[in-house]
């Protein structure tokens, strides 16, 4: 992988790591959630072979699958082993239940975080739907069996805040690596749009948002069982106004999104990430081609934001060795 990095590194494309939502649709509803109800269209599987058979060749090192729930797509299995036999590492967001129902849903994955937002099943199905608790825990069974890197991510509401820490301390009787991302509505971002702003009740106020990130960025120099650095759970508690996702200005973004980094819709459209808010209209895999839609994904005005997992990102892709050691003790 370093050989691969440092080969792709000073070529006009590379991105390294790309998020690709497989489709919009899902079979579990979370309160916060809208996803299921965007519509789009799909790229086809023979269009997904080929663009990741073209990510390999411009250095992609890794592809994370997400929906709505990957899972659901027939070809989810092919389009996996498509990208581990190229060897890039496969990754994979699900809510659990479809592995738990099918573990061949695992075969070709390096990896699984699991949502999950409270190890209480009451908390957790009253938040994500009945059943949703025993889904995610089996699918994290399921996983560690085989050896596969599992990971938790929790989303934050007023009504699992408190259940942060009993998380933290099931993560660490399991061996598991966990997040916890506050919801956020009112985005103009591709995230943005698939939160269901009807539900903003459940939205943190911003001193809870601030003590989160800040008891994970001492937890996690504690040697606490966080996905991510001191440095990106740090950079979110210090962030002056939570009502501001992002912040845009005049010229090229020094941000490191759409260079080393992207994110590919169901439809194909590219973008720099998930939660860019720049006035940026993305080009399309399909109309456009791969190259020309990476390469447009360069160009956006969006210049900072405190999202922990876009952070992570940059101080990763800028060699900072405090995160470069994450990726270490992450495999």
């Amino acid at each position: 992988m370093a050989s691969r990095f440092v080969t792709h590194r000073l070529r006009k494309i590379h991105a390294f790591e790309v998020q690709a939502n497989l489709l919009n649709a899902c079979n579990q509803r979370c309160l916060y959630c809208r996803c299921p109800e965007v519509k789009t269209e799909l790229m086809t599987t023979k269009q997904w072979r080929l663009t990741i058979r073209s990510l390999r060749r411009w250095g992609t090192l890794r592809i994370k699958f997400q929906g709505g729930e990957p899972t659901l797509r027939p070809d989810f299995r092919e389009l996996c082993a498509e990208a581990q036999n190229l060897g890039i590492i496969t990754a994979a967001v699900s809510h659990g239940r479809s592995i738990a129902d099918d573990p061949s849903l695992l075969d070709h994955l390096s990896e699984l975080v699991v949502s999950w937002d409270s190890p209480n099943p009451e908390t957790n199905d009253m938040l994500r739907g009945k059943g949703a608790h025993e889904g995610a825990v089996r699918a994290i069974d399921l996983a560690l069996d085989r050896g596969i890197r599992t990971y938790v991510n929790m989303i934050l509401t007023r009504e699992n805040i408190e259940d942060m820490e009993a998380m933290l301390s099931y993560c660490t009787k399991r061996g598991l690596k966990m997040h916890a991302q506050p919801v956020m509505f009112d985005q103009k971002s591709v995230y943005g749009r698939y939160f269901d702003n009807t539900v903003q009740r459940l939205a943190l106020p911003d001193e809870q948002i601030r003590l989160a990130h800040t008891r994970m960025a001492e937890w996690k120099r504690q040697g606490r069982q966080l996905i991510f650095s001191a440095l990106a759970y740090q950079k979110a508690a210090d962030w002056p106004d939570y009502g501001i996702s992002t912040i845009q200005k005049q010229g090229q973004s020094p941000c490191m999104a759409g260079k080393f980094y992207i994110h590919i819709e169901p439809n194909g459209d590219i973008h720099p990430c998930g939660l860019n808010e720049s006035d940026f209209t993305p080009k399309n895999i399909i109309r456009d081609g791969l190259e020309e839609a990476m390469l447009h994904a360069r160009h956006h005005n969006c210049w900072d934001c405190w999202m922990v997992y876009m952070n992570e990102r940059k101080v990763v892709f800028g060699l900072k060795p405090e995160a470069l050691l994450e990726i270490v003790r992450r495999g």
